[in-house]
């Protein structure tokens, strides 16, 4: 594997997938085997029921690419969001709704497949909207 075909996946999956709601590009760069950490799900499928649910929560969102990182075997990139969300991604304790819109998407590679994936949100984003009044 090489940093240029981790660079494409991550780039791929922000620009293609997401940006352009792409979802039939997904089975050409995730393994049949791929974990989706944040819903424990595993494969293409995995990964396609994540990028709909999210692009479906927010009609019309806009991706913008900060920046992508690449090693051999893995892929990190930073991106905001801009849209309106149907459903929130969490409330404060004062039941204000919660949006972090700055993520770090990790990608971990074999391959040149995708085999894991993780989001992180911005934690001072998070912070922030939290204790807004």
């Amino acid at each position: 594997m090489t940093v240029e075909r981790s660079t494409e996946v991550m780039a791929t999956y922000l620009g293609e997938v997401l940006g352009k709601r792409r979802f039939d590009l997904i089975p050409e760069f995730v393994d049949d085997e791929m974990l989706d950490h944040a819903t424990g799900m595993r494969g293409p499928s995995a990964l396609h029921a994540h990028a709909t649910g999210f692009c479906e929560n927010i009609p019309g969102v806009e991706i913008e690419v900060e920046s992508i990182v690449a090693t051999k075997d893995a892929a990190f990139g930073i991106w905001n969001w801009k849209g309106e969300p149907i459903q929130s991604m969490g409330n404060s304790e004062n039941g204000n709704p919660v949006f972090p819109q700055r993520v770090l998407s990790v990608f971990k590679l074999s391959g040149g497949m995708l085999i894991e994936y993780e989001a992180f949100v911005d934690a001072g984003q998070v912070r922030a909207q939290i204790s807004a009044p």
